[in-house]
C-alpha cells in the first residue's frame, strides 16, 4: 500500500474548500485490490467488514441493514449503478464504503466521489455533476441517521467517517448501531 500524504500535507493550501479534492484516484492495481475487497464485502452483507483505506489502515463498515428481515433477490434500478450487481448494493452503501476508505477517516465530498468511482458497481461514464449530487445526498443521509456514520466539520470543511476505528464485532447485528467500548 503506497504511503498517502498526511492530513496536514493534503490540506496545505490552507483552509480546504468542500469541492476541492485532497486525494488522487488510485492506481489500477489498487482498484483491482479494492474490487476484491468490495466483492468480499457484498458476498456476506450481514457481517461487519474491514476495508483497507487509502492510507493503508483498516476501516470498519457495519453489516447491511435488512428492512424486512430477509435478503432481497431483486436489483432496484438506479441510473448510476450497474444492473449486474448484487441486489443489496445501493448508492447509500457505496457512499458509506467510500467514506470508510478516506485517509485518516477525513476528506472532502470530492474525495468521497473520487473513492466512489473506484467501485466496480458504478457505471463508468457517469458525469462528475451527477456523482457529486448523489454523494452529497448520501452523505447527508448518513449524517442524519440515529447513529451517524459521518459528520461534517464546518471549521475544516471535511467529512469525518466516525466508525473507521470500529472492530469487526463492534456493531449490532442489524448494522444500525455502533457499540462503543468504554
Amino acid at each position: 500500500m503506497p504511503k498517502t500524504a498526511d492530513l496536514e500535507q493534503r490540506l496545505k493550501s490552507g483552509r480546504p474548500r468542500k469541492c476541492a479534492a485532497t486525494i488522487k484516484r488510485g492506481s489500477s492495481e489498487l482498484r483491482v485490490y479494492f474490487h476484491i475487497e468490495e466483492a468480499l464485502r457484498y458476498s456476506v452483507p450481514e457481517r461487519t467488514f474491514l476495508y483497507t483505506a487509502v492510507d493503508g489502515r483498516k476501516s470498519a463498515v457495519a453489516p447491511m441493514r435488512r428492512s424486512s428481515g430477509k435478503p432481497s433477490s431483486k436489483v432496484r434500478d438506479h441510473f448510476m449503478l450497474k444492473t449486474d450487481r448484487p441486489p443489496h448494493v445501493t448508492v447509500l452503501c457505496l457512499v458509506r464504503d467510500a467514506a470508510a476508505r478516506l485517509p485518516e477517516n477525513m476528506g472532502t465530498r470530492t474525495d468521497v466521489c473520487t473513492l466512489m468511482r473506484d467501485s466496480q458497481y458504478i457505471v463508468e461514464d457517469i458525469c462528475d455533476e451527477q456523482l457529486n449530487q448523489v454523494v452529497s445526498r448520501g452523505l447527508d443521509r448518513l449524517h442524519y441517521e440515529n447513529d451517524p456514520r459521518v459528520q461534517y466539520n464546518g471549521d475544516t470543511k471535511l467529512w469525518v467517517y466516525l466508525h473507521g476505528d470500529g472492530e469487526e464485532d463492534g456493531f449490532d447485528d442489524d448494522g444500525t448501531t455502533h457499540r462503543r467500548s468504554c
